[in-house]
């Protein structure tokens, strides 16, 4: 009986399939940042806001943070030198772990990067390769299974779904100070973000950390309602 030879695995595979074993490595790593998330809004903050003042737990949740950014840096930079297979990026493993890997942890980068760079934008300056990469992944994914009629959420994300979200916080808090030292053209992306959050707020799309008492954002919606209020006043007077 002729026994039939193992075709040995391509490097591209091989990677893979290594990789693989890693990201199952990883999840423990995720589900300490989860804890993390959930201790915070148990204490009556959010994590985003937790994060930049860099307490022992938050400090312990950086590091993880940092370790994350290390594997999903490597595995983008194996796809630009198109050492995985060409399938890679649309496997549903890989575009389903980038999602809820960029969902968790971006707000950290971005708290992070605020927390350093509090003149500069994230936007524009500061996002990571890595998740502008992950996010088009998610994109040419969803643009695959455009025949299907995604089902309207009912309750709210556990994760927000735009990772950008606080970026967008940030930047609107920079913009509302600035409209109150006389830059009124900053009223024009203020008034767009307002109408954002609604659309996101409608779709369930912000997860209930975001509308935690003292956040970033409900400072921005205190301070922007209080700025409208002034102006209307400022208006109707004789």
């Amino acid at each position: 009986m002729q026994l039939t030879q193992s075709v040995p695995a391509q490097p591209a595979q091989q990677r893979a399939a290594d990789l693989a074993i890693e990201l199952s490595r990883k999840q423990c790593t995720m589900a300490e940042l989860e804890w993390y998330k959930e201790c915070c809004e148990n204490e009556g903050i959010g994590y985003y806001d937790s994060f930049k003042s860099q307490n022992q737990k938050d400090i312990d949740a950086n590091l993880r943070r940092i370790n994350l950014a290390r594997f999903w840096d490597d595995i983008i930079e194996m796809w630009e030198r198109h050492e995985l297979p060409s399938d890679f990026k649309s496997q549903n493993k890989w575009v389903n772990a980038g999602t809820v890997y960029r969902r968790l942890v971006e707000p950290l980068d971005i708290a992070n990067y605020y927390k350093t760079y509090q003149d500069s934008n994230y936007l524009t300056e500061g996002r990571p390769n890595r998740h502008k990469v992950l996010e088009r992944w998610l994109e040419e994914k969803d643009n695959s299974r455009s025949g299907r009629a995604e089902r309207p959420r009912t309750r709210p994300a556990s994760l927000t779904q735009d990772s950008r979200f606080w970026a967008y916080v940030e930047e609107a808090l920079k913009d509302l100070q600035y409209l109150k030292q006389g830059q009124h053209q900053r009223l024009q992306s203020l008034q767009k973000f307002e109408e954002d959050v609604t659309m996101m707020k409608n779709s369930h799309s912000l997860s209930s950390d975001v509308f935690k008492e003292g956040s970033s954002f409900t400072r921005w919606c205190k301070e922007w309602e209080d700025y409208k209020e002034i102006q209307s006043r400022g208006c109707n007077s004789p």
